[in-house]
């Protein structure tokens, strides 16, 4: 059994959603809080709810969804997974059913009939008695013939090729309406034949508490409610089972105890070399101990003894291989929880052929990981597929890595974070990443930050992605921030690339926030000489900033003569011969010198520095109403600290600075948010 295609409408982060999913492995990805665990939690609920394997299974997963409380179970808080109050929820998930699953129907027909008959009147996990009564009555005659009546024509369907639909629709009164009632209860006769420990669907949610240390172990029946529980009701419990489980299969035989150490090596084998499953027992203090062997050291150790990662692997491949059944569906939520980048390079391989090939299981993943995402682009057997939004999921081609992939990694990022995130915020260094985190992080959490050092390299890719925007390819937004300095870039905003270039300086100059600063230098513990007022900060950092006017005039005024530079070029050296490449220099040189004036020493000098005291006297003048947008702020910053003033690096000040900015939401803190939300909203 898989599910073929899904739709979603008004649940909980997801406003209208659908998509075909393969038989195999489908992974999800898109931006944090986009609602990819969403799409598991739909799954499961329309599982829960129509095809339950035990009486609390329904119940759980509203309590996991906020929806229902268990001091209060007969009540539904459905604005917990409505995302529209007004409108209904609907879930529909396609079923595709096996040759073998249909066999099964027809094989037990009278026993679907009979957990449909109970199922609709209430009366599915009652006694058998209770069910015995209410079946002879009239009332349980009359509900048994009419579902014998639509039975037939249920199992039609799979002959000619009719989707069936496993979906509910929630009011916004909160009443639950099933879409095929029968659906569920065949499901659920699916999922109640099989053992205790196993299911055809199964829950992996991302709170994965490992187990630790002794661990009370039941056997037989007194653990088989909780093992049914594991699957879907309760799916966090299935982590505290690790030492259960296994010797619950020690006393079921040789061949069972072989199988459970066949499935440890293969793990081991393919994603934890270098080690294997060593003996199940008692250790030396009286504790149930799992022992592992490292074949390089000779080691052996007690599985606990294991890292987060390599327990949290070993675990869940464990269940997945043990727990779900042949032809089972999976829903997996953050699969690189505690693993490191190199091991989660390998584990979308791993699952697809040591499981889902293997057992024939459906995985729905959800991921943050792009080791894994990059995986994806080239697994035969796996469906990539980017939420983008509430309203919008689409499957990415193998095609995704082409001129476009060229161009994102040449600006630092890939087609992998540009799924994952909903944009890629390019700036010009760490001080920028540093500020725009811990001053804006909640406004950008979407967003991938990242430095790119140079400007002209960032400006000539925008422009290379705005030409493949151009010709229809669909390019994921870039946002470039840039410093203003003294030259405003040319690059246009279009719908993927836009372009924020700050009003001031450079973003350095936002954190010339007076009142903010006053406060921090009055402290000792961060000014050498504490301040005492606003004026004293004002004038220090005024009188800092202009002592950049000279360099800035002198500047001015030998760019003003013309010289010409007689520096080596690259283009010199390119010569086709050494004769050309000397001649090409020589020319350079002449050049230079022909532009220098005849002109004595202390009259060049003099007549220099009358027009740099002109200049800076001009500068002056505009500089004194706006001296904190127009100076240099990175430099003014290193020079506050490089003269003694403070006690601590130009970057914890500059930490200290942004985050009063944003405890007070001072003036110049909510400037620089305007400029961001301006940024990064999304062009009609």
């Amino acid at each position: 059994m898989h599910v073929s295609h899904l739709v979603i409408r008004n649940f909980r982060a997801l406003e209208d959603i659908q998509f075909d999913l393969i038989p195999d492995v489908n992974v999800i990805v898109g931006p944090n809080a986009i609602g990819k665990t969403t799409i598991l939690q739909a799954l499961r609920l329309a599982k829960a709810l129509l095809a339950p394997r035990s009486p609390s299974e329904a119940q759980q997963a509203l309590i996991s969804l906020g929806a229902a409380s268990p001091h209060f179970p007969q009540r539904l808080n459905v604005d917990a997974i409505l995302r529209d109050a007004s409108k209904p929820l609907e879930i529909r998930a396609s079923i595709v059913f096996s040759s073998v699953d249909v066999d099964c129907f027809k094989t037990n027909r009278a026993e679907i009939i009979r957990n449909a008959v109970t199922s609709q009147s209430g009366l599915l996990f009652q006694t058998q008695a209770a069910l015995i009564q209410f079946l002879a009555s009239e009332q349980g005659r009359m509900a048994t013939a009419q579902i014998e009546r639509t039975f037939d024509s249920f199992l039609q369907r799979f002959t000619s090729g009719s989707p069936s639909i496993l979906g509910i629709n929630v009011t916004s009164r909160g009443q639950i309406l099933p879409i095929d009632p029968l659906l569920g209860s065949a499901i659920a006769y699916l999922d109640g034949r099989l053992p205790p420990h196993t299911s055809i669907f199964s829950y992996f949610p991302s709170d994965r508490a490992l187990p630790v240390g002794e661990v009370g172990v039941q056997l037989g029946s007194a653990d088989i409610a909780q093992q049914i529980e594991t699957h879907n009701s309760q799916p966090h419990l299935k982590y505290t089972r690790l030492k259960t489980m296994i010797f619950n299969t020690i006393v079921l035989g040789e061949a069972e105890r072989q199988s459970f150490r066949d499935e440890f090596q293969r793990i081991f084998d393919g994603m934890l070399r270098g080690k294997e499953i060593g003996d199940f027992g008692i250790n030396e203090i009286g504790l149930l101990s799992v022992f592992v062997k490292d074949l390089e050291t000779g080691r052996v150790t007690e599985i606990d003894s294991l890292s987060s990662g390599e327990k949290n692997l070993i675990l869940t491949c464990l269940l997945i291989a043990k727990s779900v059944s042949d032809g089972g569906i999976v829903l997996f939520d953050e699969p690189e929880l505690h693993l490191n980048p190199s091991v989660c390079k390998e584990l979308l391989t791993f699952l697809i052929d040591s499981y889902a090939t293997r057992n024939n299981l459906q995985f729905v993943i959800c991921t943050h990981s792009p080791e894994i995402l990059t995986s994806a682009f080239g697994a035969a057997k796996c469906a990539l597929f980017h939420l983008k939004s509430p309203t919008n999921i689409s499957r990415v081609g193998r095609d995704a890595l082409d001129d476009y992939a060229d161009a994102l990694q040449k600006l630092g990022t890939s087609v992998g974070e540009a799924l994952l995130y909903e944009g890629t915020i390019l700036v010009e260094g760490d001080d920028d990443v540093n500020f725009l985190q811990a001053g804006f992080g909640e406004l950008l959490r979407k967003y991938n930050i990242k430095d790119r050092g140079g400007r002209r390299e960032v400006e000539k890719i925008a422009k290379t992605l705005q030409g493949l925007e151009a010709k229809g390819e669909k390019v994921s937004p870039i946002l470039i921030i840039l410093d203003k300095d003294d030259e405003i870039t040319d690059i246009q905003n279009s719908v993927a690339v836009r372009i924020l270039q700050w009003q001031r300086r450079c973003i350095d100059n936002y954190l010339i926030d007076i009142d903010v600063m006053t406060e921090l230098l009055k402290d000792e513990a961060i000014a050498t000489a504490p301040m005492t007022s606003s004026g004293d900060v004002d004038r220090l950092l005024r009188e800092l900033a202009f002592e950049q006017l000279l360099e800035i005039a002198a500047r001015d005024v030998y760019r003003s003569l013309g010289y010409k530079n007689p520096s080596l070029r690259l283009e010199d050296v390119q010569q086709q011969s050494e004769e050309k490449m000397s001649m090409a220099l020589y020319a350079r040189l002449r050049s230079a010198r022909e532009s220098m004036p005849d002109e004595e020493e202390g009259s060049w000098t003099a007549n220099f520095l009358s027009k740099v005291r002109a200049r800076k006297s001009e500068l002056m003048m505009v500089w004194e109403p706006k001296w904190k947008e127009l100076c240099d702020g990175k430099r003014l910053f290193d020079d506050l600290q490089r003269k003694g003033m403070v006690t601590m690096s130009v970057a914890q000040l500059k930490r200290r600075i942004i985050q009063r900015m944003k405890e007070t939401k001072s003036e110049n803190w909510r400037l620089v948010e305007s400029q961001l939300k301006a940024l990064i909203q999304k062009p009609q």
